[in-house]
């Protein structure tokens, strides 16, 4: 069954890459931007916003991360996409080779983050803890890497290397006193362990890493880890 999934992936990613590929390599270049900040937007913004429903409307704690992941990364993805589109140029001229190459690469990578996204609100979703009864934090797809887990790595390099604020906790010191994102990196386990349906434990010897890692919805089961 996991297969499955896969391959609405991989349908899914070549979809969204030929829409892509119709806005020309500007457009393409933009959108591939605009998806990489929303993403960025949302894995810095998504915690505090579940924690406020899962306090305040309690029948929708399970459901706060999933929902709150994708009402960001979509609001988010509109606004900046407005805001380009008012501020950048409606057609750039480039080399027909150029063009053509430009517009691939950069659909493909607009796609590879939108439908990462999508597969963390997956993650983060109140359903069984292996979905549909295989896919685990240490499954791998047929075709290599793992969107989901790769939006997390990058984006905890972004805020050890890149966007950083100190006063953070690093237990293996890798970025210093940077505030790092998932320090341990164990966002894809916690969120199989908060999952409400099925018995597998993936942390039943291991406690939360200090300020973070714990349900963001406030609820026990069907919510996802949170950055510190």
């Amino acid at each position: 069954m996991a297969v499955l999934i896969d391959l609405v992936v991989v349908l899914l990613i070549a979809g969204m890459t030929y829409a892509l590929m119709s806005e020309g390599l500007w457009g393409a270049a933009l959108m591939f931007f605009n998806a990489l900040f929303a993403t960025m937007i949302t894995l810095n913004c998504y915690e505090p916003l579940a924690q406020l429903i899962g306090t305040n409307v309690s029948f929708m704690s399970g459901y706060a991360d999933a929902l709150c992941i994708l009402l960001i990364f979509t609001v988010s993805l509109l606004i900046i996409r407005l805001l380009t589109e008012l501020m950048a140029p409606s057609m750039v001229r480039f080399p027909t080779a150029v063009y053509h190459i430009g517009r691939i690469l950069f659909a493909f990578g607009g796609s590879l983050l939108t439908i990462g996204v999508l597969l963390l609100a997956l993650d983060a979703s109140p359903v069984h803890k292996k979905i549909l009864g295989s896919v685990d934090y240490k499954y791998k797809p047929f075709y290599g890497s793992r969107l989901d887990k790769e939006i997390l790595a990058f984006f905890q390099y972004s805020t050890g290397q890149i966007f950083t604020r100190s006063g953070g906790h690093d237990p293996f010191k890798q970025y210093g006193d940077a505030r790092v994102f998932d320090p341990k990196g164990r966002w894809l386990l916690n969120a199989q362990e908060a999952r409400p349906y099925g018995t597998d434990k993936v942390l039943e010897d291991d406690k939360p890493a200090e300020g973070g890692a714990t349900p963001a919805g406030g609820a026990a089961a069907g919510s996802a880890p949170t950055s510190p």
